[in-house]
């Protein structure tokens, strides 16, 4: 049987010179992303400037929008028939006073009726006066054989008939008087003519509009509001409305109405106004209702974000690190807003840039 050939010794496994650079870059980098890990944790995200809620006297408003009216309109009319309109005095815009003329009628059948009534009456009176005549010889010759006792009384009873005649044609008299006053068509307040439906030539119709009239000028906000806010509203607290690119208006709470509407569960709210260019009957604008003043911790609006519905702070701890905080808004007053509710009260707030910030994040104060 032959002899096997004798073990060749192990071979130990030697790392080459070339390869050792190559080693030793793998290991440097290994290390380094161990280091650029722990640095990026330790980096703050971003540079803030914190600021702690401020007391401060506010005023609590109730936000509220409708339309704006007239505070009452009038429908000036005729109660004449047939006529026709001679002339147009006064037009849409014009601020008119009482008993200023707005359009003439044509006069002649009513200036006719007037001196028709005026000859009757002036008729009635020479008979009364005949009548009464007549009475005045009959009660002289009473009880004499010249007039019987019937006759006497005819004659009496005629002069008080005649004194009714008179009566019926002064009363005509009065009314022709009358109707040719509604020949001019009058304004019956001082205020503004918000619209004119009469025309040089049209026939008139006792009853139909043919002016309307914005009385004294007067004009009103109807706020409508929801009925969890309608029992703090009293009249005479002060509103504020806004128009659209005009300065804000400032009015009176006038009246509060007696019930909501059953529809919309909301209230009507009447806002007396000053009259203004800015402010037309028909506009819906926006505003608020004062509902009184009161002291309230407020934080710039710049600090707070908005998601789903909610409102968010974020705030700094003593290790620099923030916490995102649910707050309950109040009051919004021109850059501020008042915070009701889920501040701490040491809490120092970040001013702003909330929405690039998540709740851990490690921060940088500004100015050290």
């Amino acid at each position: 049987m032959p002899t096997p050939p004798p073990a060749l010794p192990r071979r130990r496994r030697v790392l080459r010179p070339a390869l050792l650079p190559a080693s030793l870059s793998l290991l440097l980098a290994l290390s380094g992303c161990g280091e650029d890990a722990v640095s990026d944790a330790d980096r703050p995200a971003l540079t803030v400037e914190t600021v702690a809620a401020e007391e401060r006297e506010i005023t609590r408003a109730l936000p509220a929008s409708g339309a704006i009216g007239a505070w009452q309109e009038v429908i000036i009319g005729t109660e004449l028939t047939g006529l026709r309109i001679a002339s147009i005095e006064a037009d849409v815009g014009d601020t008119v006073r009482r008993g200023q003329a707005l359009a003439q009628l044509e006069r002649g059948t009513l200036q006719s009726e007037l001196a028709q009534a005026e000859a009757q009456r002036a008729e009635a009176v020479a008979a009364a006066a005949e009548a009464r005549a007549n009475a005045d010889r009959a009660r002289a010759l009473a009880g004499r054989s010249a007039l019987s006792a019937r006759e006497v009384d005819q004659l009496l009873t005629a002069s008080i008939a005649a004194d009714t005649r008179v009566e019926g044609a002064e009363a005509q008299l009065a009314n022709a008087r009358r109707r040719l006053g509604w020949a001019t068509v009058k304004a019956p307040d001082d205020g503004v003519i918000a619209a004119r439906n009469a025309t040089p030539g049209a026939m008139v119709v006792s009853g139909s509009e043919l002016f309307r009239l914005i009385r004294q000028g007067r004009i009103e906000w109807r706020a409508e509001v929801p009925e969890r806010d309608y029992a703090e509203v009293r009249a005479g607290m002060g509103v504020v409305v806004q128009p659209l690119d005009a300065e804000p208006v400032r009015g009176e709470v006038r009246t509060v109405s007696p019930g909501l509407d059953p529809g919309t569960r909301r209230g009507i709210i009447y806002v007396d106004l000053p009259a203004t260019p800015a402010l037309r009957p028909g506009m819906f604008v926006s505003g608020a209702i004062e509902l009184g003043r009161t002291t309230g911790r407020v934080i710039p609006l710049s600090a707070v974000t908005t998601r789903d519905g909610s409102h968010y702070v974020f705030v700094v701890d003593d290790a620099r690190r923030v916490r995102e905080l649910k707050v309950s808004l109040g009051v919004t007053v021109n850059d501020s807003v008042e915070v009701t509710d889920g501040l701490p009260p040491a809490a120092m707030v970040v001013k702003s840039g909330g929405a690039f910030l998540r709740d851990g994040d490690l921060v940088a104060l500004a100015g050290g």
